[in-house]
């Protein structure tokens, strides 16, 4: 496995890993219906922590990914240029979708932070798409 691929495996796991439990933890606030106050300020900490952690664990888990693999070669060749271009291509897609869910609950008046979760939902997804994308490009060669 390439280093590349292990960075992209590395990124998917941290994804599923932070996101999972964040998503897990205020969908039900956010789909039960949203109480003012002490509720709202909650689902915002836990926001902020989810960014934050994946921030930290993506540095430190490519820090020991390079570390324990090595880095083979600065230079990419066409082969991960072009998985790299599907892979963004595809996640970009699944950005579009959630970019108009987004707009679409914010023009039907639902709270501020329903639509900032959604635009969320949609890195992330967009993000697993690319990952996953590249993954099965890797193995499949293109």
């Amino acid at each position: 496995m390439s280093f590349l691929e292990r960075i992209n495996l590395v990124v998917l796991a941290a994804l599923v890993g932070v996101y999972g439990w964040y998503f897990s933890t205020v969908g039900g606030e956010l789909i039960g219906g949203l109480e003012p106050g002490a509720a709202l300020s909650s689902i915002n900490d836990k926001m902020f922590l989810a960014v934050g952690a994946f921030i930290v664990l993506m540095i430190i888990s490519s820090i020991v990914t390079a570390i324990f693999m090595g880095r083979e070669s600065e230079e990419q060749d066409e082969r991960d240029k072009m998985i790299d271009m599907r892979g963004d291509q595809r996640g970009g897609f699944a950005l579009a979708v959630f970019a108009l869910l987004g707009m679409a609950l914010a023009m039907a008046d639902y709270p501020n932070v329903l639509v900032a979760n959604a635009i969320l939902a949609g890195l992330v997804v967009s993000e697993m798409v690319k990952s996953v994308s590249k993954l099965i490009d890797y193995r499949r060669g293109v």
